[in-house]
């Protein structure tokens, strides 16, 4: 027999009270999913948008992108020059106009503007010394390293582009002599079936120097 309304047991009240609780928490849970696409969708735009190494990798970046990069680059140099630099009596530690002529400050100037970006993220939601630190193990460290190497001192002095009077050794990628050595120092890969030089040495007829003919198909495994 079905049980009549009356016959019906209540419900527990914890079990409605924990019931409530899950339905109130149903918009809280909805934010955060929601937020939770938004970064993956920002995540995927990033990876697929930049080429690999990143979109701060010169050589891997694609004309337009470059300009962009100059850009954005120029932008944040002149800031950096007119917000903090300027300020220093020396001019050891201020950045020259042409510095977009000097390769080796491109690079570094942007490694500087990336860690600046990430240690200012607009979305960080807690303080951090992620400010400090990248005053204190970025910046200074980077225009120590920029003085040490004069890279500026010429041009700053003659207050126009002075160019390297003793330009360094240039390399050349993928040389003769460099292949070469990599063929001497690492193996061949060994496609699967084949032997290595050593193993053919190793079955090889040690009178003769002849590899055994290999069974014909069907004769293996037969005596």
């Amino acid at each position: 027999m079905s049980e009549t309304p009356d016959e019906l047991e209540e419900p527990d009240t914890e079990d409605v009270e924990g019931l409530d609780e899950l339905l109130l928490r149903i918009p809280e849970m909805d934010g955060r999913l929601a937020a939770t696409e938004e970064t993956v969708a920002a995540l995927v735009a990033e990876l697929t948008d930049h080429p690999a190494g990143g979109p701060w990798l010169w050589d891997a970046l694609t004309p337009e992108r470059q300009r962009e990069l100059w850009v954005e680059l120029d932008g944040f140099v002149s800031w950096l020059q007119n917000r903090i630099l300027c300020h220093h009596m020396s001019k050891d530690n201020w950045i020259s106009p042409c510095w977009y002529r000097h390769p080796d400050a491109v690079e570094q100037l942007t490694a500087l503007m990336v860690a600046h970006k990430a240690s200012y993220h607009p979305k960080a939601a807690q303080a951090t010394h992620g400010l400090v630190d990248w005053f204190q193990r970025c910046l200074w460290p980077t225009m120590d390293t920029l003085k040490q190497r004069m890279t500026f001192k010429a041009c700053l002095g003659k207050g126009e582009h002075e160019p390297q009077y003793m330009p360094g050794v240039q390399l050349v990628a993928a040389s003769d002599d460099f292949a070469a050595f990599v063929d001497e120092s690492v193996p061949a890969p060994v496609r699967p079936g084949k032997h290595a030089p050593h193993e053919l040495a190793d079955i090889a007829d040690p009178e003769t120097g002849e590899l055994p003919t290999p069974p014909a198909p069907g004769e293996a495994g037969h005596a």
